[in-house]
This record gives C-alpha cells, structure tokens and sequence, in this order.
C-alpha cells in the first residue's frame, strides 16, 4: 500500500509549524488563525489578513485538542467562542487532508514520542509486532527485510523520510509497534 504526498515540496514553499502538535508544513497545507480587531479568532482563508496569527493542522484531534486546551487562544491572544470551534471543524473537514499530510503528521509525532523505531536492527530488537515502512529508494535488503514483516511502501524518497523524521542520516526505513496508537491511527486511514 502506498500514501500519496500532499504536495512535491518546492523549494520556494515557506514551511510553518502547527501551534498544537508542531509539526512542520507547507504553509499551504495548514490553516491559518488571526486575532481580528475586536480580539475573537477568525479563521484566515486567505492567508494574508494582519494580525497577530498562527497556523494548526486541518487534522480533527489538533483542533480538539486546541480547545481542551486552550492554546490556540493564548497564542493569538483572543477569545474564542463554541461558534468558532464548529466553523473551524467543519473548515478542516473541508480541506482535502490526503494520506501524505496525515502520515507526516503520524511520523513526526511518533518520533517525538520515542515510539518511532528507525533502522532494521531497532525494529528487529522490538519484541511486538511492527508495522514496517520503506522509502520509496530504499536497498533490496531493506525491501526484503520488509517483506518479513507486515508493511508498507512510502511515496517518499529516503531524503524526505529523514527530513520528516527529524534525522539527518539517510534513514531507509521506520516501524511501528502494531498495537501502539500511532499505528492503529494508520490503519484506521487506510485498510493495511
């Protein structure tokens, strides 16, 4: 099975990090609050309206989180209503969240998390099962070790692996436990 990016990254594409789990994207691909003049949060479609402003994925449980909470609040320094909190759920169940930025989102969270297991020799120590992903440029050993495993083939290059990763080596491939929420978040995206 393969997950599709969100977009081929440019190099000209600024890149923000989502004021709740601070995850890096493309602009593009989050949403953008602002504190209006009258001090209440307003949703910024157009990514350019001034103010004091900050970014959150179009993902329902950041947003859920940002109103338990309250961050998004203290971030822009603004009141927030209930109206706004349904306005901004249904604004990101409008936006095309793809398979690309849920899976970026998952990795970088699950490396923050210590539960992201990188390499063949960490994933082989773990005594669970583990969901094995690849880059798409990966080695025939890394392809065939895969393949003793349940797993599945990225659209991202090896380069693009680490960057979403946070590492600065060449990393080839990831796992996660099968059982651990971060896996079973994957699985529930897409039948594995």
């Amino acid at each position: 099975m393969t997950y599709l990016r969100n977009q081929r990254k440019s190099k000209h594409s600024p890149q923000r990090s989502c004021s709740i789990c601070r995850v890096k994207y493309d602009k593009d691909a989050l949403i953008r609050i602002v504190r209006s003049p009258d001090g209440h949060a307003v949703i910024d479609k157009s990514k350019k309206l001034p103010g004091r402003g900050t970014y959150i994925c179009p993902d329902i449980e950041c947003i859920e989180k940002a109103r338990k909470s309250g961050r998004l609040a203290h971030s822009i320094g603004a009141m927030i209503d209930a109206e706004f909190w349904g306005e901004l759920t249904e604004y990101a169940g409008d936006m095309a969240v793809n398979d690309g930025l849920k899976l970026r989102s998952i990795l970088g969270l699950s490396r923050k998390s210590g539960t992201l297991l990188i390499g063949m020799d960490n994933i082989e120590r773990e005594r669970r099962k583990v969901l094995v992903m690849t880059a798409s440029d990966c080695s025939e050993s890394v392809r065939k070790f895969a393949e003793s495993h349940e797993n599945v083939a990225l659209d991202m290059n090896i380069s693009e692996l680490s960057e979403v990763i946070g590492s600065r080596g060449g990393v080839q491939v990831v796992g996660l436990p099968l059982n651990s929420g971060f896996a079973k978040r994957l699985k529930g995206d897409k039948a594995i």
